[in-house]
C-alpha cells in the first residue's frame, strides 16, 4: 500500500508542479511573442483554468496521500519538536504553496482579470501594483512547487 500511496503522491506532485514549469516556462513566453495577443490570450486563459481546476484535485490528492504516507516518517504520540526536521519543513512549504495557490487562483488573479477588462488610462496606483504584482505570485508558487518537492526528497532520505 505505501508503494502505491508514494505513485499516487508523486504523480499528483508531478502533474502540479510540472503544469507550473510548462506554463511558465513555455506558455507564457509563447504568449509573450504573440503575433495576435487577444486570441493568444484567450487560449491561455482556458488553459489555465482547465489546469488551475486539475490542480486542486491533484492538492486534494496531495493532501490526502501525503496524510496517509506521514504515519510512515512520524510517530503521532511523539512531540511535535521530537518530528523530523526534514518532516516539519516539508509541511511549512507545503502549507505556504496552498496559501500561494489560494492567493494566485482565487484573490489576485480574479482582481487582476477585473482590472485588465477596463483601459490602463483608468487604473489606480492600486490596480498597476497589482497588475505588476500579480505574476511574482505565480512565480513564487512555483518556487515554492519546487522547494516541496526538494523537501520531499530530503523526507525520504532521512
Amino acid at each position: 500500500m505505501y508503494i502505491f500511496l508514494s505513485w499516487v503522491h508523486l504523480t499528483a506532485a508531478i502533474f502540479w508542479v510540472g503544469g507550473m514549469l510548462f506554463l511558465s516556462f513555455v506558455a507564457v513566453p509563447l504568449l509573450k511573442s504573440s503575433a495576435d495577443p487577444a486570441q493568444d490570450q484567450r487560449w491561455f486563459l482556458r488553459v489555465a483554468r482547465r489546469f488551475r481546476a486539475l490542480v486542486w484535485v491533484a492538492i486534494a490528492v496531495l493532501v490526502i496521500t501525503g496524510a496517509l504516507l506521514l504515519s510512515n516518517h512520524v510517530d503521532f504520540s511523539a512531540s511535535f519538536s521530537d518530528w523530523l526536521p526534514s518532516v516539519i519543513i516539508k509541511l511549512v512549504l507545503v502549507f505556504l504553496l496552498i496559501v500561494t495557490s489560494v492567493l494566485h487562483d482565487r484573490i489576485i488573479g480574479p482582481k487582476v482579470r477585473g482590472i485588465k477588462q477596463k483601459a490602463s488610462v483608468d487604473w489606480s496606483t492600486r490596480d498597476r501594483l497589482l497588475v505588476r504584482f500579480a505574476p511574482w505570485i505565480g512565480r513564487m508558487t512555483m518556487v515554492l512547487g519546487l522547494a516541496v518537492v526538494f523537501a520531499g526528497a530530503l523526507l525520504v532520505r532521512s
